[in-house]
Parts: structure tokens; sequence; C-alpha cells
């Protein structure tokens, strides 16, 4: 099996391993079943994939597939409820303040959209519906009032003005624009050969990185793999904290994103295993005031056992708030690599 290798990939900056990641999950889910996720060796390390008869053409093909079978008009990103007179997707994890009235509507209308993905087995889409999260009807400040915004994972990072949310405002268009386009662009955008930006306009602003990195035009097939990235990263709600995503550490609104860089090849399974582990987050988070409860032993520990499973580097994102308090956006700034060994 001869690697696909992804040659613009820079594993300092977010946005690569989100694509990486989202790629070999929907290589895996349409019939790639025995695909490889690995690093290339050497100073500039690049991600790559590999499985049995892999090229791009069949890369380009089958996210192009991909992308087109989501964008169908019954498919999930689809699904709307009609809040305070606007249309929004109902699977958005952050959405438009519900009425009290109304979530008994909402429950029932995403609940709807589970069964229906739990019937036809479409195991990928409950993943990143489960990663995403939901606004939360579990948590309240002090004033009783809603804290919608704690049920969602902090890999969700698109900006709310003007009413946006992750599934209307970007994962739709995105599956309408890349189910529209031939073959071809899917493998240069990829490939890195050119950076189609099209949802955008490839705009010197445009926010299609949706906080992988900072604004600018950025390649549409790369964007959806890496929004299909965050299905990598399980979530877990709590009652009385904002929900922990896998991957992240320290404040909500701010903190770190973490990601390991390893030797051999993984599958897409086993890169999960290791993304929700608590050796791994113990080494992400070494030298960080937010871990200071962690004895220095149980960061040894942590580095052998992350050592012995391959893991050579982990590669750790600080996140910083920009814009106004009204429409804050998180971004993923350039990361610094920590050797394990």
């Amino acid at each position: 099996m001869n690697p696909i290798v992804l040659n613009t990939a820079d594993p300092q900056v977010l946005l690569s391993h989100m694509t990486f990641y989202g790629l070999a999950a929907i290589l895996n889910d349409t019939g790639h079943t025995d695909v490889r996720m690995s690093w290339t060796a050497g100073m500039q390390s690049r991600p790559q994939l590999s499985a049995t008869g892999l090229t791009w053409q069949q890369i380009g093909e089958t996210v192009r597939a991909h992308a087109a079978h989501q964008a169908a008009p019954e498919g999930w990103l689809a699904q709307n409820i009609v809040l305070r007179g606007s249309p929004r997707g109902v699977m958005s994890p952050r959405i438009t303040p519900i009425p009290d009235q109304q979530w008994p509507e909402m429950q029932t209308s995403r609940h709807t959209v589970l069964d229906y993905l739990t019937r036809h087995r479409r195991q990928l889409d409950l993943r990143l519906i489960a990663a995403l999260g939901e606004p939360s009807y579990w948590r309240r400040n002090h004033k009783g009032e809603r804290l919608q915004d704690d049920g969602a994972s902090r890999l969700e990072m698109q900006a709310r003005n003007q009413g946006s949310e992750i599934v209307a405002t970007k994962l739709r268009k995105l599956a309408e624009t890349i189910g529209s386009w031939p073959t071809e662009h899917v493998i240069e955008g990829l490939s890195g050969v050119a950076v189609r930006d099209d949802i955008n306009r490839n705009k010197h602003d445009s926010r299609t990185p949706t906080g992988f990195t900072g604004p600018g035009p950025t390649d549409n097939a790369v964007a959806w793999c890496a929004l299909w990235g965050i299905s990598q990263f399980p979530l877990a709600h709590q009652i009385t904290h904002t929900s922990v995503t896998t991957g992240h550490l320290g404040a909500a609104t701010s903190g770190w994103f973490y990601v390991p860089v390893w030797n051999g090849q993984w599958l897409p399974a086993r890169l999960r295993t290791v993304l929700a582990s608590k050796a791994l987050r113990e080494v992400a988070g070494d030298g960080l005031h937010a871990n200071t409860n962690h004895p220095p032993v149980a960061h040894d520990t942590a580095r052998r056992s992350m050592t012995a499973q391959g893991v050579t580097a982990v590669v750790r994102f600080p996140v910083h708030r920009f814009g106004s308090d009204n429409a804050p956006e998180r971004r993923a700034q350039r990361g610094q690599i920590l050797p394990c060994r």
C-alpha cells in the first residue's frame, strides 16, 4: 500500500490535524475499513493515509460523494426548527436561545433525527452529532437562565454573530458546495494544489477555517474534512460544569487544544482511544497551571504510557478569544510541540 501524504499539512496548525482525522473517518465510514493513519519520518513530518488500493482519485470521489449525500434535503443537516421567527439547524449545539415552551419540540426534533440515523446505522453521523454536543437544558446560572452553550464541544468555534450556527451556516453550505464540485477540485484542495473557498468567495478574512486556524481563504474540502474531524473527540456532559471536550484543557472560553503525533500505523478507532486517554491529557497539561494538581510522577507515568503506545510528541494549541463580547470568536493559535521522550 503506497501511502497518501498530505504534503501541505503543518503539524503546528490544528486545521491540519482535524482535516487528517476527518478524512480518515470519512474513508473508514464509506468502505475503506483498513485505512491506517501515520506520520512521515524526519524533521518535516506530515500526516499520511494508507489503505488497500487507495488513490487520490478514490479519495476525491469518496469525499465528494460524502458531501453530496449529506446535502440531501432529507438529511440531518437540512433539518430546521423555527426559533424566534427564524429557521435554525436543529442539530446545532449552539443556537438561538430556545423559549421554554419550545424545548419539547426541540427535543422531539432531535430525537427524530437520532432515531433515523440509528435505524440506518449511520455511525459516523451519530459520532459527529454526539461530539458536537447539544443545547444544554440542564445547566442554569444563579438567575435561573439556561446556559445553552455549556452542552457544546469546545471544538465547535463557529462565530455566532447575526444568528449564524455550525449546521446551517457552515456544514450545510460546505456539503452543498463540495457535493456539486468535480472530483478534481476535491483532489486539488486536499492535496494542496489549489485553494477554493467558494462559500466565502476567497475573502482575505474568511471564517471558513472555523477557529482551527486564523481567518483567511481555506479550501472547502479541507474545511469539510476538518469539521468531520470533531467526530473523533468524544464529549462528556456534566451537571454542575461545562461539558468536557476530549482534547481540550482549561477554561471553556479559552484554554488549550492538544493532539498526538505518533510512530506506526493507527486505525481511527485507536486514535479515538488515545485522544480520550487520561495519559495523553496529563502529558498535554504538563507545566500548565490548570494541571498543578497532578504530581510530577503522574506526568512521568503518563509519558511512559504514551511512548509505549507509539506517541512521540503532543502538540498543544493555545486558544485565544477575539472580537467583541457580543460576538466573540475563539481560535487555535500555532501549536507547541512537546516531545514525549
